[in-house]
């Protein structure tokens, strides 16, 4: 019966989304306070549909399809709370309930909501008609139903990844409130001003979609047992790709809201942004791409997740050339002008956004043309053509905050160049005296020490002139800087070692040596397996590691839980192979320095996100 009900919420909100898009644009004389009772009503019936499966999951009813399909008796009740997102059709409902909140939430704050707020239910109608008619996640096992149900995926049986994908949808649902507001401003255009909500709503789907990304990389880096962090994988491209489109959407609309200039940018940005949500939606549920991450799900439901992408394309951007001609004037900017250098930001942000689109969707396109030929476009492509766009993009983040509005040119031209002089050097000797000497960690510990040194001037003038800074802003590209600096010395200066070990042997790694101490057997309500103990020793330092090898005997998989002792430092990382008979062990060490720099500059862009936020509305 409660299954039942919530499918019943669900259509019902449905049918609730559909009306309120209607009355939007047929009734134009009911009140506002119409779509603040309507965005209310389809948030709590989708709650109460979300609720609804979670009790499924909760009381192990496995005459629902995708309970038996993703959870067992053995599970523990963190794990079967979580596995409700686990799969294609749960995650979709969370993803729906994250959405009409996100609706409601900008309709309590906003009073000229109408049309907004028309638009962004078009998406949820759109998205709640393809749940409820072709992934409806109450589908009974009928006249029999399964015994014990099968198993969420054993990889997801761990708490980063049960909070990586209601923060990334956060961040994805997010987007649909800047697309409203343009959609909503390309129709009724009264005044620029009905844009400025565009840069702190954006800032706040950045602010997630940054965390949820980072979470996932946290995730990988421990859980799947390789030690990388990004893999280029089209999963993480698919979040990838708005992250860089909603960055570049922040900085387009803050020039529109301080000069009133590059309006257009915005308006496409908001566009494209909510398209690239939906794109990577499609990628990730498809089941066209083979991915960890991906869901499986036949392609001819897909289909259906990219028809409603173009669909918000089409409508977006006939609406947004029917109305061209009201808009930008031209403008005109100097190489020194801070306009210049979000112009710049912006293009190249966009055209990163495109490459990683075409590497992730090339090979799509060519077993298409190609009669069922496959290809794989990996790590070597994306590192070869998206690093120096990469380095070229900070270095304009870097210069940005030097510069002014409307400037023709750069002020203390003397104190820039002992800022760039000094970057020189100080790259020069962190790359001779701490690591070996490369190219790429040169030019790029150049670009952050000029991030840095700009923003600690960019700090003093605003103490010594007495004006406020904008301390998100400086948080952020803080952030920026110490993520970038943490990728670029990890990658360049890891090492790693495969070997083989019986108990009590050792083998050298540089100065330091891995022994293999002990194997204890483990076993827990869902799985059983081995834990291995090594002991690594550097000079007088002494570590204690312990990797695992799980077996789950519900999904009848095998998985590698890495040992790692964290550090600011440094992390040591060993993961383990097969086992080659009792007490003897393939595994493989690696030394990943300065790693943790990754995830604590993504916490800061996060946090500064929310500041910005919370600023925002203060004032």
């Amino acid at each position: 019966m409660i299954p039942e009900i919530g499918n019943f919420f669900l259509v019902f909100s449905m049918i609730n989304s559909l009306l309120l898009v209607a009355t939007a644009f047929v009734l134009p004389s009911v009140s506002e306070r119409f779509f603040l009772l309507a965005s209310l009503v389809s948030f709590s019936a989708l709650l109460l549909s979300f609720v609804a499966l979670e009790i499924s999951f909760l009381t192990d009813d496995f005459s629902v399809l995708y309970v038996a399909s993703n959870s067992n008796p053995n599970l523990p009740i963190y794990f079967k709370f979580a596995a409700l997102w686990g799969g294609h059709e749960g995650s979709l409902l969370l993803f729906l309930l994250i959405l009409s909140a996100w609706i409601l939430t900008f309709v309590i704050f906003h009073n000229d909501h109408r049309y907004s707020s028309a638009f962004m239910n078009v998406v949820l109608f759109a998205l709640l008609a393809f749940t409820v008619f072709l992934s409806n996640p109450f589908e009974r096992l009928l006249p029999i139903s399964s015994m014990s149900g099968s198993d969420l995926n054993p990889l997801l049986q761990d708490f980063a990844f049960t909070i990586h994908p209601p923060m990334l949808y956060m961040g994805y649902a997010g987007l649909v409130i800047p697309f409203g507001i343009g959609m909503s401003f390309l129709l009724n255009q009264k005044s620029i001003k009905q844009l400025e909500p565009i840069r702190s709503w954006s800032v706040v789907s950045w602010a997630f979609l940054t965390l949820g990304i980072s979470l996932g990389s946290w995730w990988a880096y421990y859980e799947l047992g390789w030690g990388g962090w990004w893999f280029w994988d089209p999963v993480e491209n698919s979040a990838l790709i708005p992250w860089l489109l909603c960055t570049a959407l922040i900085h387009s609309s803050v020039a529109t809201n301080s000069r009133q200039i590059f309006i257009n940018w915005t308006l496409s940005l908001t566009i494209l942004s909510l398209a690239g949500s939906l794109l990577g939606m499609f990628l990730v549920r498809s089941g066209i791409i083979t991915s960890v991450h991906s869901f499986a799900l036949d392609p001819d439901r897909g289909i259906f997740l990219l028809f409603i992408c173009f669909l918000i394309i089409i409508l977006g951007f006939s609406l947004f050339f029917l109305k061209s001609f009201k808009r930008d004037s031209k403008i005109e900017m100097s190489i020194y002008s801070r306009e210049f250098m979000f112009f710049m930001n912006n293009a190249f942000l966009v055209a990163l956004s495109g490459i990683v689109l075409l590497g992730t969707i090339y090979p799509i396109i060519y077993e298409i043309f190609s009669g069922g030929d496959q290809i794989t476009v990996g790590a070597p492509y994306f590192n070869m053509v998206t690093v120096p766009f990469a380095l070229v993009l900070l270095f304009f983040q870097a210069m940005g905050p030097l510069t002014k509005w409307g400037g023709k040119k750069i002020d203390s031209m003397k104190t820039i160049l002992m800022i760039v002089i000094s970057s020189i050097f100080l790259s020069f000797l962190i790359s001779e005296i701490f690591f070996s000497f490369s190219f790429y960690e040169f030019i790029g510990n150049i670009i952050v020490l000029i991030l840095i040194q700009s923003l600690i001037l960019l700090i003093s003038k605003s103490f010594s002139s007495g004006n406020k800074t904008n301390l998100s802003m400086i948080l952020g590209h803080l952030g920026i800087a110490i993520l970038t600096f943490g990728i670029t010395v990890s990658s360049l200066n890891s090492i790693e070692k495969e070997f083989i070990l019986k108990k009590n042997e050792s083998v050298s790694l540089g100065s330091s040596t891995i022994t293999l101490e002990q194997t204890q057997t483990v076993k827990e309500d869902n799985y059983y397996g081995d834990r291995v103990t090594f002991t690594y020793q550097e000079k007088d330092r002494i570590l204690k590691l312990y990797p695992e090898r799980r077996f789950y005997p519900a999904s009848r998989m095998e998985t590698s839980e890495a040992g790692i002792s964290p550090s600011i430092y440094k992390d040591v990382y060993i993961s383990l192979g097969q086992k080659i008979s009792e007490n003897t062990w393939a595994a493989k060490v690696q030394i990943k320095p300065l790693v943790r720099l990754i995830w604590l500059g993504a916490i800061i862009m996060f946090l500064a996100g929310l500041f910005a936020r919370i600023r925002v509305k203060l004032r």
